[in-house]
């Protein structure tokens, strides 16, 4: 999807005009992307504005203001400070672009064509202006055109996810579901949690009549759905509390559950590094390893949570889950698996758990007991 761009592109367009003897417009400046990275628009606003006060020749200070505006779909002030950034400087691409992208959020595709033309010609190498002007087409059912543009960002950069995934539902609207797949199943590829890219890939199953494969992309697109908003939540939260270690933890699980596997390891190692006592944080580290098969480094990370928490008892039975598939320490496994049941009793998956060590030790009475009190408490649930 279009997005706006980030403070690192302006500066390589922009350079330092107006910044190097402007120091109290840049203390604005920078006050303003920090209110602006967390999301606190408004304010962003109000800094960008004493800045320009200060240095109304920079080009960067309107444009970032427009952006800021346009994040509170205040499209029309947004349209004026990028007006005012061209007019400072006319050979820029950003503003253009950005232009564009607020004229197809209105829905005024002929302007954001010419908008997103404008930045190609300024930057014939920018993959976004591409994406952008493909996805207008797209809009308008100009399908040559739109997989043209498509093409353009992909070969300028073969990892946009996002043009991939554009192409993807031009094939789709052409009816050729074959390549539809192929670019769709890329920009999952690139990008594992694209909500759009996921229920695109339902749908075309859905046309092919194959049920089980729609059935499973149809499953995960509803996990990141419910999941977007949780994940700009805890994205949000962090950057507003760097030194939150559940935080941290937090987005670690959002993460994990959009099969983000190494953000969400990297996520909860940082919440240990600023709380070595949080056991869930270390739990959780055990579970992201268990989901990517790292059963050794799995059992470590679950016998760090049960170090500073005994009482976990999911923690006791994922290390009996780890030992019963590597087929070893089964004695360590029953143990393990015994602690689970008798601190969390009415738990059926915990007795499932141990009736499957028992299964394999030979226990055939523990067993048998373990299989009907998972039954007992699985009927309750």
């Amino acid at each position: 999807m279009l997005k706006y761009l980030t403070i690192f592109i302006l500066f390589s367009a922009f350079g330092s005009t107006a910044l190097s003897d402007a120091s109290p417009a840049e203390k604005h400046y920078k006050n303003a992307i920090a209110y602006h990275a967390i999301g606190e628009f408004a304010q962003a606003i109000s800094e960008y504005k004493k800045a320009i006060a200060l240095a109304p020749n920079s080009p960067i200070f309107y444009n970032k203001l427009g952006v800021a505006y346009s994040e509170l779909k205040q499209y029309d002030a947004a349209l004026d400070a990028y007006q005012k950034a061209l007019e400072l400087s006319p050979m820029i691409a950003e503003p253009h672009y950005n232009i564009g992208v607020v004229y197809f959020k209105k829905g005024v595709f002929p302007h954001a064509i010419e908008a997103f033309e404008r930045a190609i010609a300024i930057d014939p190498e920018w993959e976004d202006a591409y994406t952008g002007l493909g996805e207008v087409h797209l809009k308008q059912g100009h399908f040559e055109q739109a997989a043209h543009a498509f093409k353009k960002a992909t070969r300028r950069n073969p990892k946009r996810a996002s043009a991939i995934l554009g192409l993807g539902k031009v094939y789709v609207k052409q009816g050729r579901l074959d390549e539809a797949i192929t670019a769709i199943e890329k920009a999952i590829e690139i990008q594992v949690d694209n909500t759009e890219a996921h229920y695109q890939l339902a749908q075309i199953y859905i046309k092919r009549g194959e049920k089980e494969k729609a059935a499973t992309a149809m499953a995960f697109f509803k996990v990141l759905r419910q999941t977007d908003p949780l994940l700009e939540k805890a994205e949000m939260w962090v950057k507003k509390y760097p030194d939150d270690a559940k935080g941290y933890n937090n987005l670690g699980i959002v993460y994990l559950a959009r099969h983000r596997f190494a953000d969400a390891v990297a996520n909860y190692k940082h919440a240990i590094s600023l709380a070595p006592d949080l056991a869930t944080a270390h739990y959780n580290l055990g579970h992201a390893y268990h989901k990517q098969e790292k059963i050794d480094l799995a059992i470590t990370a679950y016998q760090q949570a049960l170090a500073i928490n005994t009482d976990l008892a999911i923690a006791h039975n994922n290390i009996a889950v780890c030992y019963t598939e590597l087929k070893v320490d089964l004695d360590k496994a029953l143990s393990h698996a015994r602690i689970a049941v008798h601190l969390a009793p009415t738990d059926g998956n915990y007795w499932d758990t141990l009736s499957q060590v028992c299964d394999a030790l030979g226990l055939e009475n523990e067993a048998r007991h373990a299989r009907k009190k998972r039954k007992e408490y699985s009927n309750d649930e």
